[in-house]
């Protein structure tokens, strides 16, 4: 039985079917699996080979660290490399760069007249790859990177890819240069703002010291020497003026007693004092008459120590050796005790007068007090006057400096506000100049390229064999593709219908029990035809496996 019947023939789903009856039904329908699995691969080759070549070119940028050692020259660009990849990746690839390439060398010409600008340069930046290349270490540092760029013309295309990796260095440098310099000029400005600002407190500081001076926690010291001082002046002054009070009542005690003189020489009062050097001269003592004093009595002795005290200090020896002699009189009259005597009016007996031109010659005078005691007080009372003045004096510098001590506390709180400001400020401007100087000479670095920089490990060349399309890799799986669709066609018409391939199909077919089994007898002919059927089957076979080799020899070729 070697035909099949397809009427009202049952699905092969409806029928349990074994393995072995796809394979009979695959042997039966081989020439259509062998058939479809030829064509489908011949036609692979020819669309494969109509493909245009494309060629990838790529070159190695490293990452070529700083010139200068870190700990000399500090540099100011310190972001991660990767991010800054990235950036200069969407600054070289934005559309303006692109367009701009994509005219100087005349790319996708066949493109642009069929495609709009945006379509255009979409489509080179597909063909613009940028890879990472890492070390081997945990940090897993950037080390360098690639540049990749695809296209027809394997020299245009290497073209491309060096002048995106000139872009690359380019842009890196500028964006280096740029943020160091940027940084200096920050840098700048703030210690300008500072420097100001450090001026403006040093003057506030300045001006602070000078205003209250002797009331800074430095002055206590020197104020309280001062303040010594002046104390032991006023104590001194208080006892010089007690002395010349005690004086001045003395004289004014002894003037009350003493007896009135004539003045009969026709000088007067400047002549008979004033010698001419200058000096101080008493007038010639009187004569007293009975019953007054004797000249070297008592009073005179008095009168004698008022004139030496109101011209040498207490010390004097002549000071002393009066004031020893008026006690012993004063001891010797108070044993004496003689009654007092009314006291008598007389008059002082004039000396001899001299004689002088007529024309100033003036007539004889009383004066109501002794001259010398006269000059005396006015010193004594002078030398008092002084002594006040200079006492108020001392007493108003004595409260200003005890002023200064009491705000020297307040004065400490104030100034420590303003030092403290200011060593902050000048602590924050020590920081900012170093770091001026460090951003300084990094940009040096910069601008001398000898920081960390881009450079070209491998240029790109010019690819010797294109990278896509993959011919052989299409043809496979052109092939592999015929074949399954081939199967899929023989066996595919058993979910309409199942085939007859065995006697056993015949029941299931029309329900009749099969007698006996006809084996198939080959005649002369059907030998034959089968011979021409495996000769064929071979030529077949030879013919798909010579095309697969040429396939694989040009693609290997290139």
């Amino acid at each position: 039985m070697t035909g099949t019947s397809r009427l009202n023939r049952p699905k092969a789903t409806d029928v349990e079917l074994s393995p072995g009856h796809y394979f009979q039904l695959l042997l039966h329908r081989k020439w259509i699996v062998i058939s479809v699995f030829v064509v489908v691969t011949i036609a692979t080759a020819v669309v494969v080979q109509t493909l245009p070549n494309i060629y990838t070119s790529e070159t190695v940028i490293l990452v070529d660290p700083q010139k200068v050692p870190e700990s000399y020259v500090r540099a100011t660009v310190t972001g991660d490399v990767r991010n800054r990849l990235g950036t200069l990746t969407q600054q070289i690839l934005s559309a303006t760069r692109l367009q701009r390439i994509i005219e100087a060398f005349g790319l996708y010409s066949e493109e642009r007249k069929k495609l709009a600008r945006e379509d255009v340069i979409a489509r080179m930046r597909a063909d613009i790859g940028v890879s990472m290349v890492t070390g081997s270490g945990q940090q897993q540092d950037l080390q360098a990177f690639k540049i990749i760029y695809s296209g027809r013309d394997p020299r245009l295309v290497a073209q491309v890819t060096n002048q995106l990796a000139a872009l690359f260095i380019e842009e890196n440098l500028k964006a280096r240069e740029e943020q160091a310099t940027g940084t200096t000029e920050f840098l700048q400005h703030t210690l300008d703002e500072t420097k100001k600002t450090l001026e403006t407190q040093e003057n506030l500081l300045r001006d602070f010291r000078m205003k209250h001076v002797g009331e800074m926690p430095e002055h206590q010291v020197a104020t309280l020497t001062v303040l010594g001082q002046l104390q032991a002046s006023l104590q001194q002054e208080n006892e010089a003026l007690s002395r010349a009070e005690q004086q001045r009542t003395y004289l004014q005690a002894t003037m009350s007693q003493s007896v009135p003189v004539v003045d009969v020489d026709g000088t007067d009062d400047s002549e008979q004092r004033n010698n001419p050097n200058g000096v101080t001269v008493a007038p010639k003592p009187p004569v007293a008459s009975k019953g007054g004093p004797a000249p070297g009595s008592l009073s005179d002795d008095k009168a004698r120590l008022a004139a030496l005290t109101a011209r040498y200090t207490d010390t004097h020896p002549e000071v002393r050796k009066l004031r020893q002699q008026i006690a012993d009189r004063e001891a010797k009259e108070g044993k004496l005790a003689p009654a007092p005597a009314p006291p008598l009016t007389t008059a002082a007996v004039p000396e001899p007068p001299v004689p002088a031109p007529p024309a100033k010659k003036r007539s004889p005078s009383v004066p109501s007090s002794n001259p010398v005691l006269i000059s005396q007080l006015r010193t004594v009372e002078a030398e008092i006057t002084r002594h006040k003045e200079e006492q108020q004096r001392l007493n108003r510098l004595v409260e200003g400096y005890r002023s200064k001590l009491e705000a020297i506390p307040v004065r400490e709180q104030q100034i420590a506000v303003l030092v403290r400001d200011y060593e902050i400020t000048k602590a924050h401007y020590s920081g900012l100049l170093d770091k001026q100087f460090s951003a300084e000479t990094a940009t040096q670095l910069e601008i001398r390229q000898k920081a960390e920089k881009f450079a070209i490990l491998d240029p790109a060349q010019p690819a010797q064999r294109p990278s896509r399309p993959n011919r052989l890799l299409i043809d496979l799986a052109g092939s592999l593709g015929g074949l399954l669709l081939g199967v899929v066609l023989s066996i595919g018409s058993e979910f309409f219908g199942m085939s007859i391939t065995c006697a056993n199909h015949i029941p299931l077919e029309n329900g009749n029990q099969v007698l006996e089994i006809i084996p198939n007898i080959l005649t002369a002919h059907d030998l034959r035809r089968k011979r021409k059927q495996v000769i064929m089957a071979t030529v077949s076979g030879l013919v798909t496996a010579v095309a697969l080799c040429g396939v694989l020899i040009y693609h290997f070729r290139g």
